[in-house]
């Protein structure tokens, strides 16, 4: 049976919108870059680390294909997002072990957008909820959640891939199911959806025809289509300071 508590639940992505990242300038808010320098800091001898590196090259020259194939209208944004995430868990995978992955997502933990935490404790009513849905990995995520977690002083749930397991790749459809198996556990009557692209109009569309009131904030958009079909467009959380959204 649901649990219904009469709260809102909000519904936050993490790259690019709670991330800013270890190089935010270089690597554009993406955890899953910065958990790929990490582990290559961690990685004994220069041959390992020689090889990860190699690996990592494959895995910009195999997005950057994609990104053409994207722009052409062959594939989809989530789709580049996939295949890539794919290419780099086969590479931990082969180059790395646990502890280093445990490592360093643990040293990317505090990565959060200044002022994303001081927003959210001002916009979450006392019943709210928070779910983190991401394509990031989990080792990244855990540890940066418990840290969301201690600051909003409330439990976050967290969504994402790993890298272990026969667990598939996260796409788009994927994010969608897990926001509805959640959902079966967890009922309620509004929801806001906090992201920067368009797969987060699929959330926000779904919890809509679940039958919830659902609103969208755009923060800091990428894509012109979530500009578009956003409640609410803010350009950074800075400025979500004197936004009384949640009120």
């Amino acid at each position: 049976m649901a649990v219904r508590d009469g709260g809102t639940l909000w519904v936050c992505d993490f790259d690019g919108t709670l991330y800013r990242g270890w190089l935010a300038r270089f690597t554009h808010g993406i955890s899953n870059t910065d958990l790929f320098w990490q582990v290559f800091l961690r990685c004994p001898g220069w041959q390992r680390r020689w090889r990860l590196l190699k690996g990592g090259h494959r895995v910009h020259a195999l997005h950057r294909r994609l990104l053409q194939q994207r722009r052409a209208g062959a594939i989809s944004s989530g789709e580049v997002d996939a295949q890539c995430v794919q290419a780099l868990r086969q590479l931990f995978c082969q180059e790395a072990n646990e502890w280093q992955i445990q490592h360093a997502g643990e040293a990317l933990a505090r990565g959060f957008a200044p002022q994303a935490a001081t927003v959210l404790q001002r916009w979450l009513g006392p019943t709210d909820r928070v779910l983190v849905l991401s394509k990031a990995f989990m080792p990244v995520l855990l540890p940066a959640c418990l840290h969301l977690s201690a600051l909003l002083n409330r439990p976050v749930d967290v969504v994402g891939n790993r890298l272990t397991g026969d667990d598939g790749v996260l796409r788009s459809e994927d994010k969608q199911r897990e926001l509805q198996a959640f959902l079966e556990g967890y009922s309620c009557a509004r929801a806001v959806v906090i992201g920067d692209t368009e797969e987060d109009i699929g959330m926000h569309r779904t919890l809509t025809d679940l039958g919830i009131a659902s609103r969208l904030v755009a923060m800091s958009p990428k894509d012109p289509r979530i500009r578009a079909e956003a409640d609410l467009v803010l350009p950074s959380w800075r400025h979500a300071m004197e936004h009384p959204f949640g009120e």
